[in-house]
């Protein structure tokens, strides 16, 4: 599906000219219709959309924002799992990692498999040689529900728990985007 849709930045002229974007989500909606501009702004994240130019359509939204993997906040056995791939004068207390704040297809292509392929894109994406930025790993920051955790998994993320009793209560979601074969 994707391969049929032009990439573009979100902006106010993208959704006039391609009537708007809804999904499940009220937020997420609301996120991409209203509040991804300010987060531009304020350097917080970009966001972007992949439209379907013979109908006018988006399809799928996403935003991502810089980040990293802290080591010193995952238990032992992954901080070593994870070092282990690295040599030793590389390793670094925290690995850098882009974030995926929001993701999302939209309600007319829904159940179409349009997130697989946009977690694909994304994945590809910053392993280009041409991407912007280095970056080691993908990260989610998932909501705490059994199907989003299902679809990223099903997607080769991992989740993990952090040791940190203030980060508890965030389930974070990482792909290594260094080899299909090493995750978290």
């Amino acid at each position: 599906m994707l391969e049929q849709c032009d990439f573009m930045e979100l902006t106010e002229e993208v959704l006039q000219q391609y009537k708007g974007f809804t999904c499940k989500d009220e937020d997420i909606t609301e996120f991409f219709t209203q509040d991804y501009a300010d987060y531009a702004y304020q350097l917080l994240g970009k966001s972007y959309c992949f439209v379907k130019p013979d109908t006018s359509e988006i399809v799928c939204a996403l935003t991502v924002a810089n980040s990293s993997v802290k080591v010193d906040s995952l238990p032992s056995n992954l901080r070593n799992k994870l070092n282990r791939k690295i040599p030793n004068a590389k390793r670094r207390p925290q690995y850098p990692a882009v974030l995926v704040g929001q993701l999302a297809v939209s309600d007319l292509f829904s159940g179409h498999h349009v997130g697989d392929e946009l977690l694909d894109f994304i994945k590809s994406w910053f392993i280009d040689p041409l991407n912007k930025t280095g970056c080691r790993y993908v990260i989610v920051d998932a909501v705490n529900h059994p199907k989003v955790f299902e679809y990223y998994q099903r997607n080769g993320f991992k989740c993990f728990k952090f040791s940190s009793p203030a980060m508890r209560s965030s389930s974070s979601l990482t792909i290594c985007l260094t080899s299909s074969l090493i995750w978290l």
